[in-house]
């Protein structure tokens, strides 16, 4: 199958299911969002020898279902979806290989928890960590905590110096401890380690710059 057909037909499924769902999505779980992680997927897969079709579809289907972050169930947003997989793979002619996309799809998740069991799970889930962190991981985290009304940072101890427990439901920038940071260093692949080192450097300088210029507030 060419690959640019099936982009086209994973692009128009997604953007039909996206206008047609009963949640407003958040500027960090929009169509961009999938669109980039796609392409993230399409490069490690190359890169690893992960089947590329599958890689290419998961990730376009990876957040079919989409429920805000600070939801009571958001965390079952990658088995929900998974379910889903089954009918999409098929709509885009990759019924044959549903089984391994709904497996990445399922184990893909950061609060899921899962570790990947194919190499296409683990291409998947480095191309999603990665629009995770670097300039657009910045602005993603402090768009999702904005779109349920947390702040930027604790007024008081904004790095949590303190030790006070972290809440990145009410402190946007309580996330990077408590995710962003780690997912660097977690990569799976190869390629997804190289493509994070320089993202890891972006949030770093951002941090430093944040502490100087907080001293002077």
């Amino acid at each position: 199958m060419s690959l640019d057909p099936l982009w086209e037909r994973l692009e128009a499924l997604v953007t039909q299911h996206i206008a047609h769902e009963p949640h407003l999505r958040d500027p960090a779980h929009d169509l961009g969002h999938i669109r980039r992680v796609a392409r993230a997927a399409k490069h490690i897969a190359e890169a690893e020898g992960a089947d590329v079709e599958v890689c290419i579809a998961a990730a376009w289907l990876h957040d079919l279902v989409f429920l805000p972050k600070n939801h009571p169930d958001s965390a079952t947003t990658a088995e929900r979806t998974a379910a889903l997989i089954p009918g999409a793979a098929a709509h885009v002619g990759l019924g044959d290989r549903a089984e391994v996309i709904r497996t990445a799809v399922a184990e893909h998740s950061f609060s899921g928890g899962r570790a990947p069991t194919t190499l296409e799970s683990a291409v998947l889930q480095d191309a999603d960590r990665l629009d995770a962190i670097g300039a657009i991981g910045i602005a993603r985290c402090f768009a999702t905590g904005g779109s349920f009304g947390g702040a930027l940072w604790h007024p008081a101890d904004p790095f949590a110096r303190s030790g006070r427990a972290l809440d990145d439901k009410a402190f946007s920038l309580d996330h990077f401890d408590r995710k962003l940071l780690k997912l660097g260093p977690a990569m799976n692949t190869a390629a997804g380690r190289a493509l994070a080192m320089a993202r890891e450097e972006t949030m770093a300088a951002f941090l430093a710059a944040l502490r100087t210029e907080l001293a002077l507030a």
